[in-house]
């Protein structure tokens, strides 16, 4: 008889330990292949004031410009050729026209002796220049005219002669090595490579646009060129454009990337206005947790006699959707896992957890053992604070990068102004280590050259 009651009692407690209920199974973390990558296209007009560039070629062109000290190179003749006064330019259809005072000083070979005079004159040259593949300048000097300021005399003895028909020859013989020593001058001072490539090379920089929540740009640039320069009144216009792969990080200083070689110009008659930038920025599932835990850790639910405390929140990916791990203490010890896709939401233009809910495991060992959670404010408490972090960090983002547009230094005298007009949300993914917005930013830009480096 014993064993007939031991039998059944011993059945009763295996059914009741079978029946136990089990806590939620963690969901599985996989992520989906990454996304195409659009190239964004920067169009940058380009302002450069002649009178700027006049100030800076009269601070770097002084003194000596030509000078020729061989009187046996054909010509019988030793010429220093020293600039007297500034020098003046202006432009005409895609030329540049300056006008350059000089003081001469001429030693002459008759043969029997050597005489030496002095005079001032100021020479009209015209330039035509292009920019080679290699992003350097190529001038092509020619004077134009000439008219003395003081006509030079023979210093011969104590007497002063006229000597106008050497002056004439001195002339002839020398403009076009004066037209080369100025085609060299124009090369040397105006580094249109040196200046590109260091510009290049700062936009793989990362740059910090909101020390609030840890955010960097980094434009990572991978073709330039431009289109013709446009010479009209006092200005040289054009427009340079960049092919990019910017990138936003939050939550972490971006790798340094080593910067590709300066590539060759690219030639386009037409930039197009304005700029459209697609930025990946990339949110770390560790910063997204920092800023989540900031609103929720502590926060208590409670149905009745009942009550959780958030304890811990943990974030990643099941293919296209978000898992949040919540860790609670109190009534109930352990995880809960919720899910939701992060989607676009065209008429408020944020990032929304999509119908985020109890993932199936969690729901049906909630039905079974703490139904009373389903009833709480705990859900819809997480799913606005996930809004509250994607659309608020989007936010601050735009305001910092309007900020950055005002007026950034390329180099000490080239400075980028602009205007973010639009900053507009793509759409989410889902990394390893991080959730990926692609945003659109769209505006106008604009370079200021203050002159020749």
């Amino acid at each position: 008889m014993k064993i007939q009651f031991l039998f059944p009692a011993v059945i009763l407690l295996l059914l009741m330990a079978s029946c136990k209920t089990k806590p939620p199974v963690r969901p599985l973390e996989q992520y989906e292949g990454l996304w195409e990558e659009k190239l964004s296209v920067i169009n940058i007009p380009v302002d450069v004031s002649l009178r700027d560039m006049e100030r800076s070629l009269n601070q770097q062109v002084k003194g000596v410009i030509y000078e020729d000290n061989d009187l046996h190179d054909g010509d019988n003749m030793r010429i220093r050729a020293e600039k007297r006064q500034d020098i003046r330019l202006g432009v005409d259809s895609q030329l540049i026209k300056y006008r350059v005072p000089l003081a001469l000083w001429i030693q002459y070979d008759l043969g029997i002796s050597k005489v030496e005079a002095e005079g001032e004159l100021s020479i009209d040259f015209k330039t035509a220049f292009s920019i080679t593949e290699d992003w350097g300048i190529k001038t092509v000097t020619q004077v134009i005219r000439y008219d003395w300021l003081r006509k030079p005399r023979l210093k011969m003895g104590v007497v002063n002669l006229p000597i106008g028909f050497i002056a004439g020859l001195v002339m002839e013989n020398s403009k076009s090595s004066l037209a080369r020593s100025i085609d060299k001058l124009v090369q040397e001072q105006f580094g249109l490579r040196q200046m590109v490539n260091e510009a290049w090379e700062k936009m793989y920089e990362p740059v910090l646009v909101s020390e609030a929540y840890n955010t960097w740009l980094a434009v990572n640039p991978q073709s330039i060129g431009m289109a013709p320069l446009e010479m009209k009144g006092d200005r040289i216009r054009g427009a340079i454009f960049v092919e990019t792969r910017p990138q936003v990080n939050i939550g972490r200083l971006p790798a340094n990337t080593r910067p590709l070689p300066l590539p060759n110009l690219q030639a386009r008659q037409d930039t197009g206005e304005g700029f459209t930038i697609y930025v990946n920025t990339v949110i770390s599932y560790e910063e997204a947790e920092r800023i989540a835990k900031e609103q929720l850790l502590g926060e208590t639910f409670s149905q009745g006699k009942r009550a959780v405390r958030v304890e811990d929140i943990e974030l990643y990916g099941q293919g296209n959707k978000i898992i949040v791990n919540t860790v609670l203490s109190g009534s109930y010890n352990g995880s809960i896992y919720l899910v939701g896709k992060p989607v676009y939401n065209f008429r408020k233009n944020t990032i929304e957890i999509e119908s985020l809910d109890y993932e199936l495991s969690t729901r049906n060992f909630l039905l079974r053992s703490a139904g009373w959670l389903l009833k709480s404010t705990m859900k819809n408490k997480i799913e606005e604070n996930m809004n509250f972090l994607l659309d608020y960090n989007l936010q601050e983002m735009k305001a910092q990068f309007q900020e950055q547009l005002e007026e950034y230094k390329i180099t000490e005298d080239v400075i980028l102004k602009g205007e973010l007009e639009e900053l507009a949300i793509q759409n989410a993914y889902l990394s390893p280590e991080s959730i990926v917005v692609r945003l659109a930013l769209s505006g106008r830009l604009n370079v200021n050259v203050k002159g020749l480096n």
